[in-house]
C-alpha cells in the first residue's frame, strides 16, 4: 500500500480545549481513538476527551473499520500532521482532518514547496 500524509494548518494555536474538540470530533465520526502512551510503548483507547494524556507532543491513532491513520499534534502549535495509507477514494488520513474546527488549510505531504514555506514560517 502507498503511504500518504497531510498537514492541517489551523487558524489559532492548538491548546488543550482545541485538541479536545478535535478528539471529540473523531469520537463522534469514527469507531475508535487511541493515544500512544507517553514514554512507553503501546496505546490506550480514549473514550472521551477528558482521558487525553497531556504532553507537549502527542500521537493518536484514529480507527474506522480496517482503516486507520496516525495523528501527530503539539500543544501551542498551528499544525497537525497525519499519516496513513492511500485509499481508492479519499485517504482516511485526509478524512480525519475534514470537519475539524478551525482548519485554515490542508496540505498534501507531496507539496514540498508549501511545506517548506510553512517550515520557514515556524508553523511546522
Amino acid at each position: 500500500m502507498v503511504k500518504k500524509g497531510f498537514v492541517a494548518v489551523f487558524e489559532k494555536a492548538l491548546d488543550r480545549a482545541h485538541i479536545s474538540e478535535c478528539v471529540a470530533s473523531w469520537l463522534d465520526r469514527f469507531e475508535k481513538v487511541e493515544q500512544v502512551v507517553p514514554h512507553m510503548e503501546g496505546t490506550l483507547e480514549v473514550r472521551e476527551p477528558s482521558e487525553i494524556m497531556w504532553e507537549p507532543t502527542m500521537q493518536f491513532r484514529v480507527i474506522n473499520g480496517e482503516q486507520f491513520a496516525w495523528v501527530y499534534v503539539s500543544l501551542d502549535k498551528l499544525a497537525m500532521e497525519t499519516t496513513g495509507f492511500q485509499d481508492a477514494e479519499i485517504s482516511f488520513c485526509l478524512e480525519i482532518l475534514l470537519e475539524l474546527p478551525g482548519v485554515a488549510e490542508v496540505v498534501d505531504e507531496k507539496n514540498q514547496k508549501r511545506l517548506e514555506q510553512l517550515e520557514k514560517a515556524g508553523i511546522i
